[in-house]
């Protein structure tokens, strides 16, 4: 994991409920880590100045509830507002840059005020942050019975997500479930049809690949209470079932470097719009 950065965790707010969900879920995991909370209010736009000065005191408003809602979480972590104005996914993914995590709403609101099911901020932030990402639909608590889940795939996309889920399970005093998925070629992939590797094969190959995955783990943390399951089953569906019951969702995604072309990987993107708990976005390092 890199070091833990001076804007601590930064939450992007926009006064919907799930940013306010964002807001507490923040708080509590900035407590864990001993970091500040530092909550953006972004107005979009060139407006007039009477325009402007109304919606700097609503966005205000919105920051001083956010700030309460997160004091009320965690009293004792270092709350501050701030308000810019420009593009909101740009604002973010700027100060991601120098932050140690960044925070979003699991929706939010476009230009007409109408309500978006995952929102362009969210996938922006995922798809090019300078940080893991966290995406809340709501404020979960502790004491979730499964935990943390993390997806852990056959490229080695997700290794670096890995540690941060071990780092999280030892920082909640929670176990971490490992999820390594395979299934069957279809019917397109002659090559592979041709090649003689039967599924018991493709089967023992991913109980190899994810222990190679873990190896060393239990020794860099022996204080978490580490499980595995490798499932005939797609990445998404298998790591929803296990979300429900968790406490966080750790996945690895590649993303994309640029607005110009965005692209976020099918497995970030579904289980951004969908994941029954919160969910954490990790990236390789650059």
């Amino acid at each position: 994991m890199t070091g833990q950065r001076k804007a601590g965790i930064v939450v992007g707010v926009d006064g919907s409920a799930p940013a306010f969900g964002a807001v507490e879920w923040a708080a509590r995991e900035a407590e864990l880590r001993g970091l500040p909370v530092r909550l953006l209010a972004v107005l979009p736009g060139e407006v007039t100045p009477r325009d402007d000065e109304g919606a700097r005191l609503r966005a205000r408003d919105v920051l001083d509830t956010a700030e309460r809602a997160a004091r009320g979480r965690a009293p004792a972590v270092d709350v501050r507002g701030d308000v810019q104005r420009g593009d909101a996914a740009e604002r973010l993914v700027a100060e991601s840059t120098a932050a140690h995590l960044l925070v979003v709403g699991s929706h939010g609101l476009d230009e007409s005020g109408a309500r978006l099911e995952f929102g362009s901020t969210a996938e922006a932030a995922i798809a090019l942050a300078g940080c893991p990402v966290a995406v809340v639909r709501e404020s979960r608590g502790p004491g979730r019975e499964g935990g943390i889940v993390v997806g852990v795939d056959s490229a080695g996309v997700a290794d670096h997500a890995l540690d941060w889920a071990l780092h999280e399970a030892g920082l909640r005093g929670v176990p971490l479930l490992a999820v390594h998925t395979w299934r069957e070629v279809a019917a397109e992939d002659w090559t592979d049809l041709t090649s003689g590797i039967s599924d018991s094969d493709r089967e023992r190959d991913a109980h190899r690949l994810l222990a190679e995955r873990l190896a060393g783990a239990a020794e860099r943390f022996p204080d978490v209470e580490l499980h595995r399951s490798v499932e005939h089953d797609r990445p998404v569906r298998a790591l929803l079932a296990h979300a429900a019951r968790a406490e966080l969702l750790v996945i690895g995604s590649r993303g994309h470097a640029g607005f110009t072309g965005m692209l976020l990987g099918s497995t970030s993107r579904a289980l951004a719009h969908c994941a029954p708990c919160p969910l954490l976005v990790v990236r390789p390092p650059a």
